[in-house]
């Protein structure tokens, strides 16, 4: 199977040389896993003995690492996204990362942020449902953030 390019309409075979420097360069824009990465060979029409090179090179040179992968997702989704260790663990088993990838990558999560930022949700939504007199705004609070992904103990517990 081929690869056609959309440029200028023209049909234009990957050779397996260029399928390598395409995943590489796919790999170092961001962290990549192994789902991601065969889901784009995949897209790339490669045939499966090329694809096997590839991801054996991509190994080798250390482009691809779920354990990696599952560190920088966890970290990023906690401090950017600000979700919970739930979420975080969820998206990561969807993704295909093995179980003690994901514990490794939810223990460099620092406990003491991890509560401070349950405390400042838990604060902001408070306020948001105070706001509209709702009666059932602590509930609504606990809720979101159980949906954000933190342990429903922990937000009743904070609550």
């Amino acid at each position: 199977m081929a690869y056609f390019s959309k440029q200028k309409g023209n049909a234009k075979a990957l050779t397996p040389d260029e399928a390598l420097v395409k995943m590489e360069n796919y790999c170092a824009y961001r962290e990549r896993c192994w789902q991601e990465v065969d889901q784009k060979i995949k897209t790339l029409g490669i045939t499966s003995e090329i694809a096997g090179e590839i991801r054996r090179v991509l190994q080798e040179d250390g482009y691809v690492d779920d354990a990696r992968f599952a560190r920088a997702f966890a970290g990023g989704k906690f401090r950017v996204n600000r979700w919970g260790r739930v979420r975080i663990r969820l998206e990561l088993q969807r993704r295909g990362i093995s179980p003690g990838d994901i514990e490794s990558a939810l223990e460099d999560i620092d406990e003491q942020e991890y509560r401070l930022v349950l405390q400042e949700r838990l604060m902001k939504k408070r306020v948001q449902y105070q706001a509209d007199t709702d009666p059932q705004g602590r509930a609504k609070a606990a809720a979101a953030l159980i949906r954000s992904g933190f342990e429903p103990e922990l937000v009743f517990r904070h609550l």
